[in-house]
């Protein structure tokens, strides 16, 4: 297995998991894992969107299409209650499925020895972050931030009634 096959493999993991919570959650996205709040499906889900679109761009240099929902599902964004601020779940869901394509899409064209390149358009105050040195090392980014928000939703599915999955 080389590089791009565990980068793949971790995104494919990630994501497979992820959905699979996500997609449990179409009739209840806004109900939040705990009495105090938390993360609920429908910002997890517009979070992975939009964060995904944003490592993306800096791989490729292309502006995310998503960065206007900043303000609602960017790092530092807090969940609300009111489903009317967040887009439709249905179009959360197709959102990230395409941007998944499009990430096996961008590591197809860069290639092995693509991973070892500088990402083109890292933000400054991320520059010195080693997580952001390489376009590889961004990719695993991708995959262990997904996967961190896994738990929020097994939780938001607990607290909406549904039984575990496994």
């Amino acid at each position: 297995m080389n590089a791009i096959d565990a980068i793949r493999a971790a995104l494919q993991l990630s994501y497979n998991w992820n959905r699979m919570l996500a997609e449990d959650m179409r009739s209840t996205p806004s109900v939040f894992p705990t009495p105090n709040g938390g993360n609920h499906a429908m910002w997890v889900v517009g979070h992975a969107v939009h964060a995904r679109a944003g490592l993306l761009s800096m791989i490729t240099g292309e502006p995310s299409p998503y960065h206007d929902w900043t303000s609602t599902l960017g790092g530092g964004s807090q969940p609300v209650s009111d489903p009317a601020v967040y887009p439709e779940y249905e179009e959360l869901l197709a959102a990230w499925e395409s941007l998944h394509k499009r990430t096996f899409e961008t590591l197809e064209r860069i290639g092995l020895a693509g991973l070892d390149q500088t990402p083109t358009a890292v933000p400054e105050n991320l520059r010195n972050d080693p997580d952001f040195q390489t376009i590889g090392r961004l990719c695993v980014f991708m995959a262990l931030h997904e996967m961190s928000h896994q738990g929020q939703l097994a939780d938001a599915r607990r607290a909406a009634g549904k039984k575990p999955m496994m």
